[in-house]
């Protein structure tokens, strides 16, 4: 198989059909059915899984998957990772905000390199629907490359895809299982030679997010720390598991 994208999809029902639809009839105009789209309701409380349900009877190219507890958008994606069957795996957001030409366009990268990514901030682009989503992403984003020394100016953007071997690689060295994913899964194949590029993406940013700004960014920089501690000398001196107590009382929240 050519092509696997992933979709991790909490309470989308009012957006995950229309999504569907689009990418599989751009994937079956590009890649005349050899692709497989792996949809993920994870611990949805809504109609998506009925919905994907529904979508699957339609179109044969789509597999769901249904945990019976909450895996958060990084236990989603690697349950995604681990079924995979494309020469090339990738995930998107379920709500649609990349285009299909994006999507086509970040694939072909793939040719010269191991993984590419989309970035919403290359030359500046502003798609962020508030000043504090602004802030918090540009505040993040200097964290990270502060503590992980990973130059690329956008690591959260819902849109990459990599060669099947990095994947395979890199799936079970991956521990955290949150929005702070991506730092974890860019630091990994990084680490392990893999070559990444970082390409502009037109984002049509969607409003529904399921992200609070607040309360997430305090997890989300709280696991990112713990990630940096695990994997450094620190590690002898504080215990991870200071970090993991604090988060899950932030979380509780």
């Amino acid at each position: 198989m050519e092509l696997s994208v992933i979709i991790p999809a909490y309470n989308e029902e009012k957006r995950i059909e229309s999504t569907l639809i689009k990418y599989v009839n751009f994937l079956n105009r590009e890649f005349r059915k050899d692709f497989e789209i792996i949809v993920i309701t994870d611990g949805t409380t809504d109609r998506t899984p009925e919905i994907v349900k529904n979508m699957c009877r339609k179109y044969s190219q789509i597999t769901h998957i249904h945990p019976s507890e909450r895996l958060g958008k990084g236990g989603a994606i690697k349950t995604g990772f681990k079924i995979a069957k494309g020469d090339i795996i990738g995930f998107i957001d379920a709500d649609g905000s990349l285009s299909s030409k994006n999507c086509k366009t970040l694939i072909d990268k793939l040719k010269n390199y191991d993984g590419v990514i989309g970035s919403r901030r290359i030359k500046n682009r502003r798609v962020y629907d508030s000043f504090a989503r602004e802030i918090g992403s540009k505040t993040f984003n200097f964290i990270v490359r502060l503590l992980f020394h990973l130059p690329f100016r956008d690591t959260q953007c819902g849109a990459k895809f990599f060669k099947k071997r990095v994947v395979k690689n890199v799936v079970h060295e991956l521990r955290l299982s949150d929005w702070s994913f991506d730092v974890e899964l860019l630091y990994r194949v990084r680490k392990n030679g893999f070559k990444i590029i970082e390409m502009k993406v037109n984002w049509n940013h969607k409003e529904g997010s399921k992200l609070k700004v607040s309360r997430a960014s305090i997890k989300m920089f709280l696991s990112i720390i713990g990630l940096r501690v695990k994997l450094s000398f620190l590690s002898k001196i504080i215990s991870p598991r200071i970090f993991g107590i604090i988060y899950e009382k932030v979380k509780k929240l």
